[in-house]
């Protein structure tokens, strides 16, 4: 019998300090049950890595940007079957651009955490390969990824939309193949394109962030010059007013 899915699941919900204990404590808990063998299989489970934790944190906090890559993963699963290459590109598209938010939000997280830039990245390439399965998409919505994934390579994808048997290929005319070899080197090229302008965009937001939290120092900096301003400005007002009354009882 496997362990109650609800409490497994909770576990990969918790703060990553908190799993090695927790799982400790339901293990003993179905021990003491008298249910050995679901024990044994809780006691089992691996403490995530930190992608892996990044990835559960961002499907309880960013839940619309992965519902969206989940829908994208989904998409792309049903066009590949179907052979739509334009239905393939358009939503390969939208995960690219679902992936670009959710990148974000992994290193803001990350950085938030204390945990290196590099977790951050393999929990998008965890998120990218968890969309493009229907196990994985169901792990995404319930946030209980157990490991890191790696998505299959974009030859793989591409050649499922025209997966051609032997004799199909045979009896398709040259022409064909040269328009499909064609249209799989321009969707590579498109594909390499979105991905140099995924990680530009990102750079650029990160500059724009530390930008922006210099601009914020610097103006907290100001305003409290201008507020040291002002209060010596009232001082001189005051002074003046007090030498002005001093001026009128001498004369």
């Amino acid at each position: 019998m496997a362990p109650p899915a609800a409490e497994v699941d909770e576990l990969y919900r918790l703060p990553l300090s908190e799993f090695t204990a927790a799982r400790n404590d339901l293990a003993k808990k179905l021990k003491a049950e008298g249910r050995s063998e679901e024990s044994d299989e809780v006691k089992a489970l691996r403490k995530p890595t930190v992608a892996v934790w990044l990835v559960n944190r961002l499907a309880q906090e960013r839940e619309l940007d992965v519902q969206r890559l989940r829908k994208a993963g989904e998409t792309l699963a049903k066009a590949t079957a179907a052979r739509s290459s334009e239905e393939f590109l358009e939503a390969q598209h939208e995960q690219h651009r679902a992936l670009a938010r959710l990148g974000d939000a992994a290193r803001e997280l990350a950085s938030r955490e204390g945990v290196g830039a590099a977790a951050a990245d393999r929990a998008l390439e965890t998120l990218r390969a968890a969309s493009l399965t229907e196990e994985g998409r169901d792990l995404l919505k319930r946030g209980t990824v157990t490991e890191e994934l790696e998505p299959p390579g974009f030859e793989a994808l591409a050649g499922l939309l025209d997966p051609a048997s032997p004799k199909k290929k045979s009896a398709a005319p040259k022409t064909n193949g040269d328009n499909r070899r064609q249209a799989l080197k321009d969707a590579r090229e498109r594909l390499k394109e979105a991905r140099a302008e995924e990680r530009e965009l990102s750079a650029a937001a990160r500059d724009a962030e530390r930008e922006a939290d210099r601009t914020e120092r610097e103006a907290a900096k100001l305003r409290e010059r201008a507020d040291e301003a002002r209060a010596d400005a009232e001082e001189a007002a005051k002074r003046a007013v007090e030498a002005e009354e001093e001026v009128e009882r001498l004369r």
